[in-house]
């Protein structure tokens, strides 16, 4: 506290706070009566601070300095706080009123109390503990983090903030799932904490063995054989019936069974039409029986756990067409 002060006793301080309050600068324009209430309310407030009931002397204050402005009140607010515990408070309220502008008329009493915040901001500002609050196991930007309730920025997440001493609750909520972590802090101290997430994983599904048996590569290329196969026995057949009836339309226009013909625009046409068809037939019978039958021959040796028993299966093939026919 500023000499001046130091030396005072509640009561001077009180009659100093009386004495400074009846001529405020910046008081112009309120009351007197305004000015009476604020006075009263400071000396209330001084009254409950000297017994040491800082909670109530906050109040009193705090409701004196709606009401007028002066750093007197503003001091003794902030030591109020600072015997409360809330050092942060404390702080930038003794920054503030370390900051009020005197000018050269000011009371001794205003430049002492001006003095006493600076000297007090300076000596609580280390006193205050650090906490660092991080995050593992999620994306700290999408990490919703509070501190007793209070949120905090994204900003702050991983650097060291101050926080007052005592017992803290730290939260951090993100995909549905919220982690906790209780700190207690002592004046001075720096530390740091890590909310982890746990790292969740999908469960693996595993049939039951009632469940039916998932399809396995030999299905898979079973059919696809049996399929391709199907496509190539059909794409034979209705090549050979267009050929034969090309071949027919052939004989018509006056050419031989081995397809020697009279040179006519007509017969050219035809006739190469023919040519191009005629060559498609068998390698597609022989292609797609092949096919098929490498289809089936895998589907018939599955195991059995993969496949309905009793299946059977046959292709069938015919100049209009091809399949598979059979029970599978």
């Amino acid at each position: 506290m500023h000499p001046r002060l130091r030396a005072l006793g509640t009561t001077t301080v009180a009659l100093a706070f009386a004495i400074a309050l009846a001529t405020p600068a910046r008081a112009a324009d309120v009351d007197p009566a305004t000015v009476n209430a604020a006075r009263a309310l400071a000396e209330e407030g001084l009254d409950l601070y000297d017994k040491g009931e800082y909670a109530a002397a906050l109040d009193k204050l705090w409701r004196a300095e709606e009401l007028i402005q002066a750093p007197t009140i503003g001091l003794y607010a902030a030591r109020c706080l600072e015997h409360l515990g809330r050092l942060i408070e404390a702080s930038e309220r003794y920054l503030h009123v370390s900051r009020t502008p005197l000018d050269a008329s000011a009371s001794d009493v205003f430049r002492a109390a001006v003095a006493d915040a600076e000297e007090a901001y300076s000596d609580l500002k280390p006193r205050i503990p650090k906490l660092a609050v991080g995050v593992r196991g999620a994306p700290e930007r999408e990490v919703q983090i509070s501190i007793d309730g209070k949120p905090m920025p994204p900003a702050l997440v991983g650097v060291s903030r101050p926080v007052d001493p005592g017992k803290h609750l730290v939260e951090g909520a993100w995909g549905g799932r919220v982690v906790r972590q209780e700190i207690t802090l002592q004046e001075r101290q720096e530390t740091a904490v890590a909310l982890a997430f746990p790292d969740v994983r999908r469960p693996v599904f595993v049939p039951s063995p009632a469940a039916p048996a998932q399809p396995t590569a030999q299905r898979v290329l079973g059919w696809s054989a049996v399929g391709t196969g199907a496509a190539a026995l059909v794409l034979g057949g209705i090549t050979f019936g267009v050929t034969s009836a090309l071949h027919s339309d052939l004989i018509d226009l006056g050419c031989t069974e081995k397809v020697v013909c009279p040179d006519t625009p007509e017969t050219r046409d035809t006739l190469s039409s023919y040519n191009t068809l005629r060559l498609i037939p068998a390698p597609a019978f022989i292609a797609g029986g092949a096919l098929a039958a490498s289809g089936v021959a895998l589907l018939l040796t599955m195991p059995s756990a993969s496949r309905p028993g009793g299946a059977t299966a046959r292709p069938w093939i015919s100049p209009w067409g091809a399949g598979i026919a059979g029970v599978f």
